[in-house]
């Protein structure tokens, strides 16, 4: 039986001490995952784009309880792909399985995304020397009861672009991170910045919001993501930086997470009104492009 259950925390980067484990410790059992990635959950319907659901979850936090344990022992956490040792035998009477990514694409700062559901394996069958192939998991999005998705782009045609006229759609199949469109900002040789962003105001009045903005990008120049807001009702608007990405034109498409609730909370003190912002650096003068598919904004 399988189920997914929330799990929203921050997580520790530690290993779990041996249990009751008796005997020679060099032959454990293991536990087997591959890969991790995000499909649609029945009823929410989040969207109709395949590229709601891009998703980068690089590591595993895992923890496991046998019945007749004083509390859960935590196994750790595991970058992807992954085989983790397990000093026990017979039957855990659950594998709690939290996704983890990387947080503003920082590999320091990876934590359990707060958007995506844990998953909960009942009965796990473990044998010393063996391994048990949990394989490639698939976690959701929580409910839609409990997170909203305040603005997203994905530049699918015929619709029209959200973000400034800067932006164009780009409809390239080599191109495309997913579906039929993406955005892109080709800057002429000569142009050292460009600047744009997502003019509606969103609006979010509880102070207390985790909010994070996901996105797949692909850019051989660099570029920054933040906010340009009023510093105060009728204030004049003020742009703030929270990150630089660097242009990485052999990476090809990368998919992050980035708390921009972190600037929102920090620099403009919950102000309930924000606006995304973007400006391309390039003081060298040379031409190049960024292209950006897959874009929301999601508020818990």
């Amino acid at each position: 039986m399988k189920k997914i259950l929330l799990l929203a925390i921050p997580i520790l980067l530690v290993l779990a001490a041996c249990d009751k484990y008796e005997g020679d410790t060099h032959h454990p059992s293991y536990l087997q995952i591959n890969a991790f990635t995000v499909e649609d959950t029945p009823g929410d319907s989040w969207s109709q784009d395949d590229g709601f659901f891009t998703s980068d979850i690089d590591a595993v936090n895992v923890t496991f309880y046998v019945a007749g344990d004083t509390a859960e022992t935590l196994l750790g956490t595991f970058q992807l792909p992954c085989r983790i040792p397990v000093l026990r035998e017979g039957v855990l009477d659950y594998v709690r399985i939290v996704p983890v990514v990387k947080q503003d694409g920082i590999a320091g700062k990876r934590i359990a995304y707060p958007f995506y559901k844990s998953i909960t394996l009942d009965s796990v069958i473990m044998k010393r020397d063996s391994v048990t192939d949990l394989g490639n998991m698939v976690t959701r999005y929580i409910s839609r009861n409990t997170m909203r998705v305040a603005w997203q782009e994905f530049f699918e045609p015929p619709a029209e672009i959200t973000l400034d006229s800067v932006v164009l759609r780009c409809t390239s199949p080599d191109t495309v991170r997913s579906g039929y469109g993406c955005g892109v900002i080709r800057v002429p040789q000569g142009t050292t910045s460009v600047s744009f962003g997502y003019d509606t105001t969103i609006n979010i009045p509880d102070p207390s919001a985790i909010v994070y903005l996901e996105m797949d990008y692909w850019s051989d120049i660099d570029f920054t993501v933040g906010l340009n807001n009023p510093i105060s009702q009728g204030g004049a608007n003020m742009l703030y930086s929270h990150e630089t990405l660097y242009g990485k034109p052999q990476q090809g498409w990368a998919k992050i997470y980035i708390n921009i609730g972190s600037l929102w909370s920090k620099t403009y003190l919950h102000y309930p009104n924000i606006r995304p912002y973007f400006t391309i650096l390039n003081d060298d003068g040379k031409a190049g492009n960024l292209f950006l598919d897959n874009i929301k904004l999601i508020v818990m």
